[in-house]
């Protein structure tokens, strides 16, 4: 049986700042599957193995969505790619536009100056009138706007040297930032290699397993042919499949983490298959024995 699986992309794009987990692989491309046979929804089955995704470095990476199949077996379905690009880092021109128009705001009123002079031609043929009306109130307008002048430019260094400080504190917190991914993106990469690792020992002790099955299944057989003649030899390898099987318990205590999602599967059929062997050990007949094995399924935890 293989599930049939629908994503709604098969490409993720993200930056070098960016990790990703495979629940979030599987929200991004909303993948789903279903089970062609029986129409049962197997979406909360699905693993993704990003083992070879190098999160931090930019590049073009395959990701496969996977499930363990009855036999378990880790079964891949569907394969998308994962774009990790640099990331952008322009924005310094964007106070520019700003600096040009304090500029101008300074400039632009010292221009009017020459204007205010011509009116004091004319009033040359008159001396008399001047005298008494013109001088005094004229320049006390020009000390205030000197004053308004002196006001702004302060006001525009007070804020260009806000600028700079928030401008360091930021550099510094982006900086800081970007130290924490990388120290997150190292042990993300550490955790996919430590899940791999234990794959492939889930995959040695499974072979193991089944093949502790069929010893257990053969001997049914010859002792149903003879049960007189094939009695010890029946007991004796069922001592030996029970002292396998204790054996594959240890290995897996300490190869894998026990709050895993590999070590319960294992684990519920070690226990599983050890149960079955110490019933069929005290079966008192061929056909009990064979009873006892028809009603175990190996690959149920």
């Amino acid at each position: 049986m293989k599930p049939e699986v629908t994503v709604s992309k098969d490409l993720i794009s993200i930056d070098t700042k960016t990790a990703l987990t495979g629940e979030d692989v599987l929200h991004l491309t909303n993948a789903t599957a279903i089970d062609d046979r029986t129409g049962q929804d197997l979406t909360g089955k699905l693993l993704v193995n990003m083992a070879s995704v190098k999160f931090g470095q930019a590049g073009m990476y395959d990701a496969t969505i996977s499930m363990l199949d009855e036999n378990g077996n880790l079964q891949p379905l569907r394969q998308i790619s994962i774009k990790i690009s640099a990331a952008s880092e322009a924005n310094t021109d964007l106070t520019q536009p700003t600096r040009r128009q304090s500029v101008q705001l300074v400039q632009a009123p010292v221009q009017p100056q020459p204007v205010q002079q011509q009116p004091v031609q004319p009033t040359q043929q008159q001396p008399a009138q001047t005298n008494q009306t013109a001088p005094a109130p004229k320049e006390k307008p020009r000390k205030k706007k000197k004053g308004w002048f002196k006001k702004l430019f302060w006001a525009l260094v007070a804020v260009l040297a806000i600028y700079v400080v928030w401008s360091g504190v930021s550099y510094y917190q982006t900086r800081q930032k970007i130290a924490d991914q990388g120290t997150q993106i190292a042990e993300l990469q550490r955790k996919n290699d430590s899940l791999g690792d234990q794959v492939d020992t889930a995959n040695t002790q499974i072979k193991e397993l089944r093949q502790n099955y069929k010893k257990t299944k053969n001997a049914v057989k010859n002792y149903q042919r003879d049960e007189d003649t094939y009695r010890q030899e029946y007991l004796n390898q069922m001592q030996q499949v029970s002292q396998s099987l204790a054996t594959l318990k240890q290995q897996l205590d300490n190869q894998t983490q026990q709050s895993g999602i590999v070590y319960s599967i294992l684990n519920g059929r070690l226990d599983n298959l050890q149960t079955t062997v110490n019933q069929m050990v005290s079966a008192q007949s061929a056909d009990q024995a064979q009873r006892i094995l028809n009603n175990y399924k190996w690959w149920q935890g």
